[in-house]
């Protein structure tokens, strides 16, 4: 709702500087043509006041700090509407003494289309510091969407790293369970080359003897 701010005060910029347009060239009409100035100027004040209502509501509507600075601009507008309005009842009542008044006037008319200048001015160099400020949003998104997008393939290249860590790690838990099967499959093969071997030392043990023991039976005989 706040975007609507910078188009009210440019809209009452507007309708201001018509009310001080149409508040100049109101003493020198006459009949139908000053009816239709008149009618156009209150038409306008109206519309202008309007404007204020929709930017007090815009204004309680923001932040503290916000409304703060905001409320005083919006009540030199109220005081610009408030002379204008002045301004067009003194006119409108003295209008029978128009000679007298037009040097007024036109002091007048120069002073309120310097007011509205000074106003458009300072509408224009609020909407531009708005474009600048939206112009650097706009870049610090697209830094933000970048900045996701690289963080997001890093993660993917994190994950990626984690299932290959994981999978070296499973394999190596293979590996490790199929040294130790083998390491058991030796140990078991060594085990029994020693009983074969003691089997077979203690088979020749015997035989020895048995010869040794038969030789000397032999000489003993003999």
């Amino acid at each position: 709702m706040a975007d609507l701010l910078p188009e009210f005060e440019q809209q009452f910029a507007t309708v201001t500087a018509d009310i001080t347009s149409k508040i100049c060239i109101l003493p020198s009409r006459e009949g139908a043509e000053r009816r239709t100035v008149i009618h156009d100027v209150e038409k306008l004040v109206e519309e202008a006041k309007e404007l204020l209502e929709r930017m007090d509501l815009e204004v309680r509507d923001m932040e503290p700090v916000q409304r703060e600075k905001l409320g005083g601009r919006l009540k030199s507008y109220q005081v610009e509407l408030k002379r204008l309005e002045g301004e067009y009842s003194r006119i409108k009542s003295s209008m029978s003494n128009e000679a007298s008044m037009r040097s007024e006037l036109l002091e007048d008319c120069q002073a309120g289309m310097s007011v509205g200048e000074e106003q458009q001015q300072s509408l224009l160099d609020n909407t531009e510091s708005l474009e600048r400020t939206s112009t650097r949003i706009t870049q610090g998104s697209k830094i933000a969407v970048e900045t996701e997008h690289i963080g997001a393939q890093i993660l993917n290249d994190l994950y990626s790293q984690r299932q290959t860590i994981s999978h070296a790690r499973e394999r190596l838990r293979e590996t490790d369970a199929d040294l130790d099967q083998s390491s058991r499959v030796l140990n078991t093969m060594l085990r029994r080359v020693l009983q074969n071997r003691f089997i077979l030392y203690t088979v020749l043990g015997i035989v020895a003897i048995v010869i040794i023991f038969a030789i000397y039976y032999s000489v003993s005989n003999g």
